[in-house]
């Protein structure tokens, strides 16, 4: 078998998918520390099967899940999975390849596949048992490992022989044998007790089984009888029933002839209804056609009226159009008058406005002289102007630059000013950083030693922690183990109860029973068998309050048939009296009464059951006490019960019945001892629990203060990192400072000279100031004189324009009236043209008028002819109407007579439907009284008369005979009274139940044979191998021992006891050095003495792989060389994989995977072939 390759996905450090192919010989795991290679061990341990989180090194199962990084999302699920080839199923000792999977998801749900089909950790297991592949034998030793084998106790370093002599799974299957001894005697002792049990229900059932039988077998011939009788019964209800239904479709043919003579009579009254609404509809239509043409009549007349308004008012309308034309031809008259007018007026006007515009212009040629010689004057001033604004640019230029120059000089002093100020306020800055530096750096001193003395309370608390967590599952084991033995205990119990409370329940809800007559007693175990025999099916018996409860309850038993129970009143009277006074012979144990313990308040039970009883030693004495010794006991008390201890009793008739089952009482005093049993153990559960209950409250606080305490730890952290920063800032802060003050000094020295420069520029600025004033002074006089001559000439001017102005009014005010002259004649042309135009109009509408009167004139005449028509044409409907009239009434007195046939025959109907309806209802009867034979016989016998006709038939006739052998049955059946037929049932079931009960006896009994002879067999191979195995490893340790050490001495000692227990005690020698503890050897020779016991079993049974972590940090450098070269003796038989930082194991692989972290919290791998490399 053969490590081919491990595919890890999600698990701790490697997110992604990463492989790692594994060759025959050594392969070298390296990297530095930190990186994840102890994460490939983890991996074959989870993947093996490791259940514990701690030793994954995790809190939880969730922690092998990657739990991201900067980069990386967490993720999901973990997965690893093993490739292995040659390993052996059973039918080829090498077979193909397999895969072995587990996956985990971060919700809590996991998976184990093999050959990816899901599987059980059960099944992985099973493949690896005895190949060295387990996770309890050495094929993984972590770091810690090999100290802890040396250090173990010797019993905890037997899976080295038991790896070595290949038992394993042997110790799996003797585990698993010995679990089902104890399963199976288990259920043996409580298939015994169901066993004893049901026999004893077998016996107290089948006397009532027998009076059952009789019972059925009278039962049976009464049935017999009453089913003849029914049948008989039955045949007479049938005769009658068929008679009636013979008269019911006597009558039901007489009712069809009726309804088809009633369905014909209302055909022919239908037709006739029909025929009537026809005729009335006609009725209708001559009403409607007189009312229509009345209604013309009416409207034609109005018409008539209508039409003669119309022709009056058209009349009106043309007298009033030749007035309004009259009047339109005077005002056309009067209009082209006023139009001579305007044209007289329109000529005089033209006259005058020809001599203003002479006069206007030569008011204009004086004007434009005068206004030409003041635009020449206002242009000289323009010049002038121009000057001025030149020189009072080049002015207001300079005085700009002088208030620039002012402002510069202000600005520089006013800075100035304040950088001396900033240079006193930095220089005070600088003196209180320095201060603020040397209060953090003492303040970061405080923080320094209190996260000092915090870590090492941390870590004080941590090893208590694991120290109460190590108790808590030693003591959480011991509380396991009490809790299976206590619910074994209480499964126990549990089964007594079942068969003490086996009696008949059902009466129990509605009968008040104060308890069981086995309830009131107690006794010695001894005396136990004496009680139970003579008491017998008495200790079953319900104790009740009276008689009456007793009646109560047999009425329930009788009704529910119920099996058969026994009762006692509590308040029964003694059958005789007590015997306690009376002195005995020898070979007599005592009084039965004065031999048991009795329940308060139940004397008078215990007296009348037990006080004729006496208890001996053996069946000799009871007949000898018989006849000789107590006859005149006999004659003054009366008759005696005489019972041994062994159970036989002696009756007083003389009959002695014997044999031994597991009684009430027995079992009742078992559960007593076995709830005692079960208080004493559930109290010593309570105090585990509480014990367990405090370690975890303990813990709880531990890890409340290790909050606190790294919480405290996270709060001085964050301190002493912000003073730490701090600090750095205050440095930082007090060199800023220091480089601004030697910048401001320089700026000063900087503005200091430009102030200077900007006075000298201000003075030269002012000079030149001073004479461009005076230059603008002389060019503004200039001006003036100017502007004077200017406007002397423009008043000049303006009286000019105000006569022109005037004159000019005046032309456009003769323009205004010839234009309104003008506007006048086109508005009355206008209206001269509108009335001829409606004049137009008037004339054709006065056509249109005469027209339209003409034609309505003709209208009326027409009209007025046709209503002489209209009148004849009602009179002739009015006559129609009456004739109309007149055949209704006919018609109605036709179909009165043939309703009334109608209701003749509805009449005849509804008698023949009541003879019917009698007819029906007797026949019911009758079906019912044939329907409650029928049911009586289901009911009673379970006999259906109508399916059942082939047992019927086989009866034959009832005799005459037979009828009065009835009555005798009843009445034998009667003097029974109740019986439970379900008894014949029951008793078959509990012989059936015993039946199998017993065979599951038999079976369990070889069955446990069969586990024993197989738990011994597997005992005496286990032995052999151990023996066998130890001597080989004994053998090898030595000589592997000498070839690391050089020299030097060891040895294994098994310790006491059997071989199968015993433990593996150490001795070992280094050279030069005295036999002493293993504890003593330094760091370097433990180690070596691990490896090799380690490697002295890998000689004898080589493991195919061994993967080893960090197991030669302690070894110095000759050590290693010598461990390096036994590894590659080994590695001909076995695969190592070793972890290591040593460059000699390194160079003794074959093989080299690197393990790199190039992202943090992420692992890489690379690998090579050093072979190929050299």
């Amino acid at each position: 078998m053969r490590i081919e390759r491990i595919e890890l996905i999600g698990f701790k450090s490697f997110s992604e998918k990463t492989a790692f192919n594994f060759h025959p010989g050594t392969t070298a795991v390296v990297g530095p520390n930190g990186c994840g290679k102890s994460n490939i061990v983890d991996a074959f341990k989870w993947v093996l099967g490791e259940q514990s989180a701690k030793s994954l090194r995790g809190d939880s199962m969730e922690d092998v899940i990657f739990s991201g990084c900067a980069s990386k999302k967490p993720k999901g699920m973990a997965e690893v999975t093993l490739y292995i080839s040659g390993i052996s199923n059973g039918s080829s000792p090498d077979s193909g390849e397999i895969s072995v999977t587990r996956r985990l998801y971060r919700s809590g749900e996991s998976a184990y596949l093999m050959n990816k089909v899901p599987c059980r950790l059960k099944d992985i297991r099973n493949v690896f048992l005895d190949t060295g592949l387990e996770l309890k034998t050495y094929s993984v030793l972590e770091q810690g490992r090999i100290d802890a084998i040396l250090n173990s106790k010797p019993h905890e370093r037997r899976f080295l022989i038991e790896e070595v002599a290949g038992v394993m799974k042997y110790n799996v299957r003797r585990e698993e044998a010995v679990r089902k001894l104890e399963a199976s005697l288990s259920n043996l002792q409580r298939l015994a007790d169901i066993v004893a049990e049901v026999k004893r229900q077998i016996n107290s059932i089948d006397r009532h089984a027998k009076r059952a039988e009789r019972y059925k077998r009278l039962f049976d011939e009464a049935k017999n009888i009453e089913l003849k009788v029914a049948v008989r019964d039955a045949a007479e209800l049938d005769n009658e029933l068929a008679n009636f239904t013979s008269s019911e479709e006597t009558l039901k043919s007489k009712e069809t002839e009726l309804s088809t003579d009633i369905h014909s009579s209302e055909a022919a009254l239908e037709e006739k209804k029909l025929v009537f609404i026809e005729e009335e509809k006609v009725l209708d239509e001559l009403h409607n056609r007189l009312s229509r043409a009345e209604r013309n009549f009416v409207e034609e007349k109005g018409r008539i009226t209508l039409l003669k308004s119309n022709c009056e008012n058209l009349t009106g309308r043309l007298e009033r159009l030749v007035a309004r034309d009259n009047e339109l031809t005077a005002a056309k008259e009067d209009t082209g008058a006023r139009i001579q007018v305007l044209e007289t007026r329109s000529q005089g006007i033209n006259t005058e406005l020809s001599e203003t515009g002479k006069v206007l212009d030569s008011r204009n040629e004086i004007f434009s002289s005068f206004e030409n010689e003041i635009v020449d004057s206002e242009q000289n001033l323009e010049v002038k102007r121009k000057d001025v604004f030149n020189k009072a640019d080049e002015i207001s230029s300079l005085k700009n630059e002088i208030s620039s120059l002012s402002l510069i000089i202000e600005n520089l002093n006013r800075k100035e000013e304040k950088n001396f100020a900033e240079i006193n306020v930095l220089k005070e800055s600088v003196s209180s950083i320095d201060a603020s530096i040397k209060q953090a750096e003492d303040e970061f001193g405080v923080r320094d030693r209190k996260l000092e003395d915090s870590n090492k309370t941390k870590q004080g608390l941590i090893e208590d922690i694991d120290g109460k967590k190590r108790a808590l599952t030693s003591k959480a084991e011991v509380l396991y183990k009490d809790r299976e033995d206590l619910a074994a205990i209480s499964s126990r119990a549990e089964s007594l109860k079942e068969l003490d409370t086996g009696g008949k329940k059902a009466f129990r809800d509605n009968i008040k029973v104060l308890c069981r007559v086995a309830d009131i007693f107690e006794t010695l175990p001894e005396h136990e068998t004496a009680i139970e025999a003579v008491l017998g099916d008495k200790l079953s018996a319900a104790v009740v309050d009276d008689d009456q409860e007793i009646k109560k309850a047999l009425d329930l038993i009788k009704k529910e048939k119920i099996n058969r129970s026994g009762f006692i009143p509590a308040n029964i009277s003694p059958a005789s009296r007590p015997l306690s006074s009376v002195p005995l012979p020898g070979g007599v144990v005592g009084y039965a009464l004065d031999l048991v313990k009795v329940r308060e308040g139940f004397d008078r039970i215990a007296a009348a059951l037990l006080s004729d009883v006496i208890i001996v030693n053996d069946l000799d004495t009871a007949f000898d006490l018989r006849h000789a010794s107590l006859q005149a006991l006999s004659k003054e008390s009366g008759p005696r019960y005489f019972v041994t201890l062994d159970g036989e009793v002696l009756e007083p008739s003389g009959v002695v019945f014997g044999g031994q089952e597991k009684g009430v009482l027995k079992i009742k005093r078992e559960i007593r001892e076995i709830q005692k049993d079960i208080e004493a153990r559930r109290s010593h559960v309570l105090s585990a629990e509480k014990e367990v209950s405090a370690i975890k409250s303990d813990i709880a606080s531990a890890e409340s203060s290790l909050a606190a305490i790294d919480s405290e730890i996270s709060e001085v952290e964050k301190v002493y990192h912000e003073l730490r920063l701090k600090i750095a800032g205050l440095h930082e802060e007090n060199g800023k400072e220091q480089r601004r003050l030697g910048l401001l000094s320089a700026e000063v020295q900087e503005e200091r000279k430009e102030k200077d420069s900007s006075i000298h520029a201000l003075d030269a600025k002012n000079r030149d100031c001073a004479v461009l004033e005076d230059q603008r002074r002389s060019i503004e006089d200039e001006i003036k004189d100017v502007q004077d001559r200017i406007t002397e000439k423009k008043f000049r001017l303006e009286t000019l324009r105000a006569e022109l102005t005037k004159a000019m009014l005046s032309r456009t005010a003769i323009r205004g009236q010839l234009d309104a002259l003008s506007r006048e004649r086109e508005r009355l042309d206008s209206d001269l043209t509108a009335i001829e135009k409606k004049k137009e109009e008037m004339s054709k509408e006065r056509v249109d008028i005469e027209t339209d009167r003409a034609r309505k004139e003709n209208e009326i005449k027409g009209k007025e002819g046709a209503l002489g028509s209209s009148v004849a044409v009602i009179s002739q409907l009015k006559e129609e109407l009456s004739s109309a009239r007149e055949k209704i009434e006919s018609k109605t007195a036709e179909l009165r007579l043939m309703e009334k046939r109608q209701k003749a025959f509805v009449d005849d109907l509804t008698s023949v439907r009541k003879e019917l309806s009698h007819a029906e209802v007797k026949k019911t009867e009758l079906s019912l009284r044939l329907g409650h034979i029928k049911e009586d016989l289901k009911r009673t016998y379970a006999v259906d008369m109508d399916s059942d006709t082939d047992e019927l038939s086989r009866l034959g006739p009832l005799l005459p005979e037979e009828e009065e052998k009835l009555n005798a049955l009843r009445e034998k059946l009667q003097g029974m009274g109740t019986v439970n037929l379900g008894t014949l049932e029951e008793l078959e079931e509990l012989k059936t139940r015993h039946d199998f009960l017993t065979k599951q006896q038999n079976d369990l009994i070889e069955s446990i044979t069969s586990l024993q002879e197989t738990i011994s067999k597997i005992n005496r191979t286990t032995q052999k191998k151990l023996a066998d195995a130890f001597e080989a490893l004994n053998e090898k340790f030595k000589e592997v021992f000498t070839v690391l050490f050089g020299k030097g001495r060891a040895e294994l000692i098994l310790t006491e006891g059997s071989i199968l227990e015993a433990g593996i005690e150490i001795v070992a020698q280094p050279p030069g050095k005295k036999l002493q503890n293993l504890m003593l050897l330094s760091g370097g020779e433990k180690a070596l003495t691990a490896l090799s016991l380690l490697f002295a079993g890998f000689m004898i049974k080589p493991t195919p792989l061994c993967l080893l972590d960090e197991v030669d940090a302690p070894l110095d450098e000759s050590n290693t060389e010598r461990f390096a070269a036994l590894l590659k003796e080994l590695v001909k038989e076995i695969q190592f994989i070793v972890i290591t930082h040593n460059r000699r194991t390194m160079e003794a692989a074959d093989y080299l995977y690197g393990v790199t972290m190039e992202e943090p919290g992420v692992s890489k791998v690379v690998s090579m072939h050093l072979a190929e490399v050299v």
